[in-house]
Formats: C-alpha cells, structure tokens, sequence
C-alpha cells in the first residue's frame, strides 16, 4: 500500500504538468498564431533559436504581455507583434498557459 501511495506521489506532479502543457498547445491561438514557430508541443526550434515556452515560463506577466504584444524584433527570426491580431483577454490567456509550463 505504502508503494501505492508513494508511486501516486510521485506520479501526479507530472500529470498536472503534462495537463498545463496541454492547456497551451490545444489553444487555438496558439494553433493559429504561436505553434509555427515555438512547435506543436511548445517545444521550440532550437535549430533556429526559438525557445521552447517552458523556459520562458519564469518570466513576470508584464514581460510575457509586452513580448507577445509587441514582438521582438531584434531575434533571428523576428517575433512578430500580436497586439493588432489578439484580444486583451487572448493574450492574457496565452500568459496564463505559458505561466502554467513551470
């Protein structure tokens, strides 16, 4: 029983995860507008210096709006800005599931 209940332990922070990660991957803003370049599973394109969103996960909310927001025109390929393209409430959506990554 113990080994039951350890195992369960040990199982379920890594399905919460895998369900926040899903969360992301299954939105479809992010079908549409983010899974080009970050991935199907938000994994990034290391090859092309996309970062997978799980590293960026850490970052504050301010920081997240702001980049998906305005982009990042400086990166090799460009981030294109979605401020003209999302909602206020998609974008903070989008925050939100990134967020839920770590």
């Amino acid at each position: 029983m113990k080994r039951v209940v350890l195992l369960h332990l040990l199982i379920m922070p890594l399905l919460l995860c895998l369900a926040k990660a899903e969360d992301l991957v299954n939105d479809p803003n992010y079908k549409a507008r983010c899974k080009v370049c970050h991935g199907a599973n938000a994994e990034g394109k290391p090859q092309m210096k996309i970062p997978a969103l799980k590293t960026r996960a850490d970052r504050n909310e301010a920081e997240l709006t702001k980049a998906i927001e305005d982009g990042n025109p400086t990166s090799t390929p460009k981030m294109p800005t979605f401020k003209d393209k999302l909602t206020a409430e998609d974008i903070k959506t989008l925050v939100a599931e990134i967020k839920a990554l770590k």
